[in-house]
């Protein structure tokens, strides 16, 4: 079985959907002939092994909303032919690429999220991602909350399979960590608009909570003025991006974990599962995507409404002053990820779904 996996970019570009489909692909290429096809971020074509996986990464000429534009993508998308052709959406260059070149092969989508900032480009893309969505043989969502809300989706129920996302056990170690002496808990991603970071800070002015927060992005600046007077106090402490041991060391020691994402651009959230694995509860968002799918309310951590800072704050006080609830919904969100979303799990759901759909070309 020969796959090419399509995507926006590639390892080692870093981003929750990129890191997926590394792990798909070089999961697959166990069994099968895996092949990515992706943009580079900069303006050289390469084709290079990346943990015995062929990537083709066609030069890109500048990015428009976050989407690299490459013509020699386009033009080249044709030449990589194989059995199952498996696309990551959003995508809009793909899905154009597609409808120009017509490449031969199964199409399967994997759906990550909807187009929510962009309303311009939709607009004028809608008509064409529903002709890729009909022309799709399979459509894989990583949560049914994705399938259930997501307006795109309504029309192509029945090609819907539910394959969540998952990761490798065995990646994450428990150690002591860095010797930090306060209590903490835990935020880490990218200093952006929908993650809910300011929510955080504000929130965190209503409870005597010490935050470690590891990221970088563009609202760093206003985190710096916003929580001045916290960072002062030693109650918010700010780490850049972190190496895995590191990272998971932070993952170890931490109380519990805060995803307080405001828009459902945060499709799924799998640094929770990040957290889980360490035996963390979450304190995350109910937004109509997959992120309350894999914290589940009273069970592996505590839910609450998108940018409420009240209830953000009461939830991080609960875990806070409550060891024993914090224990309790730890150890649940352990064993919830080791029996949901395993990357064991995920790969071999998605082999399966390729083998069916070839199966029934035949």
């Amino acid at each position: 079985m020969k796959v090419i996996e399509i995507n926006k970019l590639y390892h080692p570009w870093i981003g929750g959907v990129e890191t997926h489909v590394k792990n798909i692909a070089e999961g697959l290429n166990k069994t099968a002939n895996v092949e990515v096809v992706c943009c580079n971020h900069t303006n050289t074509t390469i084709t290079e092994y990346i943990n015995d996986v062929k990537v083709t990464k066609y030069k890109a000429i500048g990015r428009l909303f976050s989407l690299p534009l490459s013509l020699s993508f386009i033009l080249n998308l044709r030449s990589h032919q194989g059995d199952i052709l498996h696309f990551h959406l959003p995508n809009p260059l793909a899905v154009l690429s597609t409808f120009i070149t017509r490449p031969k092969g199964i199409i399967i989508i994997t759906w990550h999220s909807d187009i929510v900032k962009q309303k311009f480009i939709l607009f004028f893309y809608r008509p064409l991602l529903h002709w890729f969505l009909k022309k799709a043989d399979h459509i894989i969502t990583t949560s049914p909350n994705l399938a259930d809300k997501s307006t795109f989706l309504t029309p192509y129920r029945d090609k819907i399979t539910i394959i969540p996302l998952g990761i490798n056990p065995h990646h994450y170690p428990k150690n002591e960590g860095p010797t930090e002496s306060q209590r903490f808990a835990l935020f880490v991603g990218r200093f952006i608009y929908y993650k809910g970071v300011i929510e955080l800070i504000n929130a965190m002015k209503k409870t005597n909570v010490h935050v470690i927060m590891v990221g970088e992005g563009p609202l760093k600046e206003h985190i710096l003025t916003q929580g001045k007077e916290l960072i002062q106090n030693k109650r918010l402490t700010l780490y850049p991006f972190q190496d895995t041991e590191s990272l998971n060391a932070l993952f170890s020691r931490c109380e519990f974990f805060i995803l307080p994402s405001t828009h459902p651009s945060e499709a799924f959230g799998i640094v929770q599962l990040e957290a889980m694995i360490h035996s963390k509860p979450v304190i995350s968002t109910n937004l109509p995507t997959g992120v309350p799918y894999v914290n589940q309310h009273n069970h592996t951590g505590l839910i609450v409404a998108p940018g409420n800072v009240d209830d953000l704050a009461q939830a991080m006080t609960t875990l806070w002053t409550n060891p024993s609830l914090t224990s309790s919904l730890g150890k649940n969100a352990y064993q919830r990820c080791i029996s949901h979303f395993t990357e064991d799990q995920m790969i071999e759901k998605t082999k399966q779904l390729f083998t069916k759909a070839l199966t029934s070309k035949e």
